[in-house]
């Protein structure tokens, strides 16, 4: 059986069929040329493309999910905000309480209730008098740096004069 010339050697240790450059150049001709085995150039990015498919897909994904009604409370949930609303009135209660109970242990002075039978100061007029005042006219204000051209005005430029005489 050896002597046929038949190798019965197992499959792992049989010579691989080699593919010659002549052969690869007529695969690549007869498909095209590919971005994944070298033979073609990307006109994007990695990055673009990449972000591309992931915004296609979230789009899809949202379509999907976009017009169910929201999901129901299950009875873990309800049961969780209960506690939490619970537990947050206990909170407001103890904290009024504990304010309540300082306001009570807060000294406060005692007032001295004194009738007055008699005021110290009687009002000088009666309250039912009207006062009216009359309005007075205001004196112009002298500006320092027309002083000088004020007392040229009056003639008076040769004499010193005090602003408050």
């Amino acid at each position: 059986m050896a002597d046929d010339g038949v190798d019965m050697a197992p499959p792992s240790t049989r010579p691989m069929n080699f593919v010659s450059e002549e052969m690869l150049a007529e695969a690549r001709r007869s498909r095209g040329a590919r971005v994944d085995d070298g033979t073609a150039q990307r006109d994007r990015s990695l990055y673009e493309i990449l972000k591309e498919n992931k915004d296609r897909r979230d789009a899809e994904f949202n379509e999907r999910f976009k017009h169910r009604p929201p999901k129901a409370l299950d009875a873990d949930e309800t049961e969780f905000l209960e506690k939490l609303e619970t537990s947050k009135r206990e909170y407001e209660r103890r904290m009024a309480d504990e304010e309540a109970q300082q306001l009570q242990s807060f000294p406060v002075p005692e007032v001295q209730e004194k009738r007055l039978v008699g005021r110290k100061n009687p009002p000088a007029r009666p309250s039912g008098m009207i006062i009216k005042v009359k309005p007075q006219a205001k004196k112009a204000k002298i500006d320092m740096g027309n002083l000088d051209s004020v007392k040229s005005a009056n003639g008076d430029a040769d004499k010193p004069r005090s602003c408050c005489s």
